[in-house]
């Protein structure tokens, strides 16, 4: 593997890490109890491979990695001779979990010793031990290691211990790094060569989106001008249907930038009472093929980095839409292959016979009876992850647990309640998937406004019940996503 292809890996492994360690506080495990599973997981494997009575030397960095070793060095001390080098001062030690461990072994007699900088090294012999752990920097370091980290990684590859990294070796991607007898990975393999430690936490679990698919996006810078959050096209409406529209973009408003529409002219009252909506309104009661040049026009004019397509553009409930509104949908999915596509309500009516135009850059958000139509299939897991693999695409299917899968990974989500059984809440979905799209991965965007929209339904049904309606659920959604990415 070359060594941007390790600096790419490393950085995705960051991220599962840090949207697990989240989620996974979320549905009730506290870090403090993850980093004594990983810990004593590493100590158990060490004694289990190596035996007892022998010299460990244990070097710990400031954060949660460092906060694993100080947790090793517990479990090992009664059975080995124990040395534990921390890079930095107590005081510095960043996370709570780390330094409630750190004050556990101030309370013991642990042979504990400083490196303040790369001249402390000098005067220590590492090769006196047998076991050398590395608990330095984990996957959130990225790129070539700092003093005193550089030094150490080249002190601790000169022995001839047998070297123990924790999840990821310090460095690894870079020039200087641990050149590791073992990884330990926790829970998933961050390494081609690691092997993996439980910790504990069930696939079940794993599988759940959670607030950390949030805190995970791509934030607004402080300096950001208008734009760089993204833009947003709804492409949608018809002479029955005004509000579909104006819910779904109000959605992707409270997250990009600035949101354009290409709606036809019934929907002109609506679009004049949205400030945030940008883009006359076209010709005619119903969007048609006819509107095709124009709107790819517009996406490619504003500049937008994701569509949605469907909102309102049928004729009515259980009518369907227009062939030639089905022909308009069919083309903009082929045109803009290079655009983020969200395809909602009529949207999935107009491309039931053409699945074959499908791509890796279009979510589809149907519910249930919705994938019946689509698939000829019911409703599961399985299915509905088959069937984005098959047609290449990502699949968000709504209901009591929303599916969310792009064919190869699947999660479900719990947030919402039977209060969103009601029209408009699909709008707001596709919009915030659309909003967050415009800068972040397809997939990702999916599983956050998937949790997002579902957790606004439900800061609305603790204040009012079941009997709600969409415009609440939009009301509270900038709420959820400030919940969400506080947490």
């Amino acid at each position: 593997m070359s060594e941007m292809a390790k600096e790419i890996d490393l950085k995705n492994a960051a991220k599962r890490t840090a949207v697990l360690d989240v989620n996974a506080r979320y549905f009730g495990f506290h870090t403090l109890m993850l980093m004594e599973n990983a810990g004593r997981g590493v100590a158990d494997e060490i004694s289990q491979r190596y035996g007892g009575g022998k010299k460990v030397g244990i070097f710990c960095g400031l954060g949660n990695n460092g906060g694993d070793g100080f947790v090793v060095a517990r479990h090992l001390m009664d059975k080995h001779e124990v040395t534990l080098y921390l890079l930095g001062s107590p005081k510095e030690i960043a996370t709570e979990e780390a330094r409630k461990n750190w004050q556990i072994l101030e309370n013991t007699g642990l042979r504990k010793l400083f490196i303040r900088d790369s001249t402390d090294l000098s005067q220590y012999d590492l090769g006196q031990f047998d076991i050398l752990v590395d608990a330095m920097l984990g996957t959130g370091m990225v790129g070539a290691p700092r003093e005193p980290y550089r030094t150490a990684i080249l002190k601790i590859n000169e022995t001839h211990a047998k070297r123990i990294c924790i999840d990821v070796p310090t460095g690894y991607g870079s020039e200087v790094s641990i050149k590791p007898d073992l990884t330990l990975s926790l829970h998933f393999p961050k390494t081609e060569e690691a092997e993996v430690l439980s910790l504990g936490i069930p696939r079940d679990i794993e599988d759940r989106i959670g607030p950390g698919d949030v805190k995970i996006l791509e934030k607004r810078k402080e300096d950001a001008h208008k734009g760089e959050a993204g833009r947003v096209m709804i492409i949608g409406g018809s002479s029955f249907f005004r509000g579909a529209l104006e819910y779904a973009a109000k959605a992707a408003a409270k997250i990009a930038d600035l949101v354009y529409h290409s709606s036809p002219h019934p929907c002109m009252a609506a679009v004049e009472k949205i400030p945030d909506l940008l883009g006359p309104s076209l010709e005619g009661e119903f969007l048609t093929i006819d509107h095709l040049s124009e709107i790819i026009k517009r996406v490619n004019q504003y500049r937008c980095d994701s569509v949605v397509i469907g909102p309102g553009m049928g004729l009515g409930p259980g009518k369907g839409v227009r062939e030639e509104t089905r022909r308009l949908v069919v083309n903009l999915v082929k045109e803009l292959k290079d655009r983020k596509i969200v395809i909602d309500a009529d949207g999935l009516n107009a491309i039931l016979g053409d699945l074959e135009i499908l791509h890796e850059n279009v979510v589809l958000t149907p519910h249930r009876g919705e994938f019946r139509k689509l698939s000829g299939q019911e409703p599961s897991p399985e299915n509905v992850t088959q069937f984005a693999k098959t047609c290449r695409c990502i699949v968000v299917m709504k209901g009591p647990v929303d599916i969310v899968s792009d064919g190869t990974r699947t999660r479900f989500n719990l947030t919402g309640n039977p209060g969103m059984a009601t029209g408009g809440t699909g709008d707001i979905l596709s919009g915030a998937i659309a909003g967050f799209a415009a800068k972040n991965s397809l997939f990702q965007s999916s599983l956050a406004a998937t949790f997002v929209t579902g957790l606004a339904g439900d800061f609305v049904r603790k204040e009012k019940g079941l009997h709600f309606t969409a415009s609440d659920v939009l009301e509270k959604l900038s709420e959820a996503i400030r919940w969400a990415e506080e947490f």
